[in-house]
């Protein structure tokens, strides 16, 4: 195992182990040398007691005494000295012969050179070996303690008198000296315990001080790696290495939190691009890369890839009433059961507020395509429960096929929505962008060059409809109409003719076309001596915000003898988004010729009482949708109501269009309605029949 697979607090405890072990070592080896000391020392004091014993008896034995004096007083000096309570000292000749034994007198003149302890150890021969070398001598014996039997370990010294023959020698008993030792070794092993146990405990602590904030750090940054960043990083205060790296953890932490900040808030945004919050379903530009990712994988052995945009015009209107939150519960409503039409292949996105993309890649043919788009448009118009609110709705859809209509999503996309546009135009269910590229293509440049000629050759009429005041019961105006007898192709829709000048520029010079026939007209009626009606001319607002438009009044007023009073201006609700700035200026400027202006289509898009207000206005209509069902509708009538009261609050004259039954007339009469038009009360007319309704006013409105 490698050191730094170990963790601390066990390197730190093995640390302490080492030391028990040196301790341990220090501890026997200072026991040995301290027994070997103390035996040196004790050496030192039987030498000395010796030495000291041996300068007594030597003067003694130097006197002029007899031997038996001498060995008289001997014995009396050695058997009265003691040492240490059992340590004695004895006397013995060369010979080995024992001359003075103070415990054991029966041993004195026996021959003891050969006497040995229990070990065998010739204990005399010993001594005297040493002394005979070098006059005097250590050794050690067992020999039995004072009034015992048992022999213990004993160390011996002994000296030859100087001049003399006789050996005085003692020794001590080691075991005297184990009490010594074994005070010392309980002194050591305490000190030892002590400081082994201030070791461990000192050992622990720094380890406890070390892996703790350690391990706080490690839980830490585990905690980091987990975008967990609640909670303070501890031991920042640590002037150590550990609270050094405990304060980068920290700044470390800063970064990555701000760091996962911002990759969430690009997730989020990245989802955002990806994904309609609203719905889940993909987004417009998603879609726009997945389709492109698609695209790329089309080849000349792959299956087409089909798109198909549904467009629901009412979600928009639901919208509008309801609020967000409610088209958008229906929106999920509509695309959980698309779903069900989707194998996995399939792409669904939100391509705008009230339509749908769907992207195919495994269908072939025409036939395969209508069948879908068929049960498609079925599954939509099945009726929806939205908070007790049941919903029918109809679609249509424009659909566009890779790689005949276009190899890159962008062409896909405008084709199809191209496609789209025209079925909605022509109110097909749905149409192919082929259809579209073969036909209408060729149809829209023939009717382009057909409006231009018919404007130079006066293929087009005006028709004027009637305008009754309900306090008088007798027309008071005519709305001026364009027709288009084509001289090939007959009569052709305005809806038609109309709305393709508008999306092709034309419109412009049709809108002045009407002005001046309306104009001459006019000038007409007055040298015929007819007193002529106000006449009403629909104005396009891209005529409206025109900056010529003062010359085509200039033009108007020099071509023709008539006050402009004659004239109303009405104007679509879709000039009210301009600016109300930009407005006021231009109606005042208008109003100043004494051309009078009305808001057209009233209720339908962009106006409101409250934005038309400030406009210098004259009447405003409200649009033949809220009429159409009058007699009916409970909400309409409402509606209606409101907006005649409001409008005449602001000075407003309120004109009802599309009248088609005697019950919309009563009811608009009680609702003190202005003025109406429709068919109950005429059907546009030709000029000529115009002067005969202007002749016989008593004719004009059965009183209901």
């Amino acid at each position: 195992m490698r050191l730094k697979d170990i963790s601390i607090r066990w390197k730190l405890l093995s640390l302490v182990g080492l030391m028990v072990v040196s301790i341990l070592s220090s501890y026997t080896l200072s026991l040995r040398y301290s027994q070997q000391d103390l035996i040196n020392s004790h050496k030192n004091v039987i030498q000395s007691v010796v030495e000291s014993t041996a300068s007594i008896l030597q003067p003694m034995l130097n006197a002029n005494i007899s031997e038996a004096e001498k060995l008289h007083q001997t014995r009396s000096i050695l058997n009265n000295l003691r040492y240490d309570d059992d340590n004695y000292l004895f006397l013995y000749n060369l010979n080995g012969f024992n001359i003075v034994h103070p415990i054991k007198p029966e041993l004195e003149g026996q021959d003891l050179s050969h006497i040995t302890d229990k070990n065998g150890v010739a204990i005399t021969q010993l001594m005297l070996t040493g002394i005979k070398a070098s006059g005097q001598a250590y050794w050690q014996f067992l020999w039995p303690r004072p009034g015992t039997d048992l022999p213990v370990d004993k160390l011996g010294y002994a000296m030859l008198i100087p001049g003399t023959d006789w050996i005085l020698g003692t020794g001590i008993y080691l075991d005297d000296l184990d009490q010594t030792l074994s005070q010392r070794s309980m002194t050591y092993t305490l000190a030892i315990i002590v400081s082994l146990l201030l070791a461990y405990l000192i050992a622990s602590w720094i380890a406890h001080n070390i892996t703790a904030p350690a391990s706080r750090i490690v839980d830490e940054i585990e905690r980091i790696t987990r975008d967990e960043f609640d909670g303070d990083i501890q031991d920042t205060d640590r002037q150590d290495e550990l609270g050094k790296i405990a304060q980068a953890l920290l700044h470390y932490r800063k970064q990555i939190e701000e760091n996962a900040k911002l990759r969430q808030e690009n997730e989020q945004a990245k989802y955002l691009e990806t994904f309609d919050p609203a719905t889940q379903l993909l987004t417009r530009k998603a879609l726009s890369e997945q389709l492109s990712s698609r695209l790329r994988l089309v080849g000349p052995n792959s299956n087409p890839c089909t798109l198909i945009i549904t467009k629901i015009p009412l979600l928009r209107d639901i919208q509008a009433q309801w609020g967000t939150e409610y088209c958008n519960q229906v929106l999920n409503s509509l695309t959980n059961r698309i779903n069900t039409l989707l194998n996995t292949h399939d792409l669904l996105a939100r391509h705008s507020d009230d339509s749908l993309a769907i992207v195919k890649s495994e269908v072939v043919g025409f036939h395969e395509i209508s069948s879908f788009v068929n049960d498609l448009q079925e599954i939509i118009m099945q009726p929806t429960t939205i908070e007790g609110q049941q919903l029918s709705f109809q679609s249509r859809t424009g659909i566009s096929i890779s790689p005949e209509d276009g190899s890159q999503e962008l062409q896909l996309i405008s084709h199809a929505e191209e496609a789209l546009g025209e079925a909605r135009r022509l109110e097909l269910d749905y149409m192919f962008f082929n259809q579209l590229r073969t036909f209408a293509l060729d149809e829209r440049l023939e009717l382009w060059k057909d409006i231009q000629q018919a404007l130079e050759e006066d293929q087009f009429y005006l028709v004027f409809q009637p305008l009754y005041d309900l306090k008088s019961n007798h027309m008071i105006s005519a709305e001026v109409l364009l027709r288009w007898e084509h001289p090939t192709r007959g009569f052709i829709s305005p809806a038609k003719f109309v709305t393709f000048a508008e999306q092709s520029g034309l419109v412009s010079r049709l809108d002045n076309w009407v002005l001046n026939a309306a104009a001459k007209q006019i000038q007409q009626w007055i040298d015929q001596g007819i007193e002529p009606p106000h006449l009403a001319i629909n104005l396009s607002g891209l005529t409206f915000m025109r900056s010529d438009w003062d010359s085509i009044i200039s033009s108007i007023t020099e071509r023709y003898q008539f006050p402009l009073a004659m004239l109303e201006l009405e104007l679509t609700e879709g000039v009210l988004i301009e600016s109300v700035d930009l407005l006021q200026k231009k109606i005042a400027a208008i109003r100043k010729t004494g051309l009078s202006i009305s808001i057209d289509d009233f209720g339908t898009g962009y106006s409101s009482l409250s934005r038309i207000r400030s406009l210098d206005i004259n009447k405003v209509k409200i649009d033949r949708a809220f009429i159409e069902d009058l007699d009916g509708s409970t909400g309409d009538k409402k509606v209606v109501e409101a907006i005649i009261q409001m409008a005449q609050g602001l000075g407003f004259s309120v004109v009802a269009e599309g009248v088609e039954t005697a019950e919309q007339l009563s009811i608009l009469r009680n609702l003190n309605c202005d003025i109406v038009q429709g068919f109950l009360l005429s059907k546009p007319l030709m000029a000529s029949q115009l002067e005969r309704l202007m002749d016989n006013q008593n004719l004009v409105i059965e009183v209901a």
